[in-house]
């Protein structure tokens, strides 16, 4: 069971993810050989990875994973599946909106806290503070993106 309230993740019944997870733990599991897509490398000590199709609340999620100086600092998941855009051919506000709607109501079936902050423009945005950090459910119609972020503090 996923335990987002204390910013664990599990893929495939692994506690994958968690607060003091490195970048070098990370290389060495077996969800990232299964699920790795791409890492791209922003040369300011960022580096994202990238897994498609990472299985999470019998649901298929786009993950990325962002670590600074090896340290990790954001994990995005994204649902995946038909009834969203899949690619920038098939992208619409409509079906970007439709996915955050999905994410806010399972943050809300998997949080016990209520939001800290909500706003709705000028693009909806959903915040939970916890003692390890926070969670987010946003779309942003500027880049096209709509994802939980996972954004634990600096130890």
């Amino acid at each position: 069971m996923n335990d987002w309230e204390s910013g664990i993740i599990q893929v495939d019944g692994e506690r994958a993810i968690y607060s003091s997870l490195t970048e070098d733990q990370l290389l060495e599991t077996t969800w990232y050989s299964k699920y790795f897509h791409s890492v791209r490398r922003l040369g300011n000590n960022y580096i994202w990875y990238h897994f498609d199709q990472v299985s999470l609340l019998r649901r298929h999620f786009f993950v990325s994973v962002c670590f600074k100086d090896t340290s990790l600092i954001v994990v995005e998941i994204s649902l995946q599946g038909n009834e969203f855009p899949t690619s920038w051919d098939n992208w619409s506000e409509e079906g970007e909106r439709k996915r955050q709607g999905e994410h806010d109501r399972l943050l809300q079936q998997h949080l016990s806290v209520k939001p800290s902050y909500r706003q709705t423009k000028p693009y909806p945005y959903m915040e939970y503070e916890l003692s390890w950090g926070k969670i987010s459910s946003y779309f942003d119609p500027r880049s096209g993106n709509t994802a939980i972020a996972f954004k634990y503090k600096d130890e």
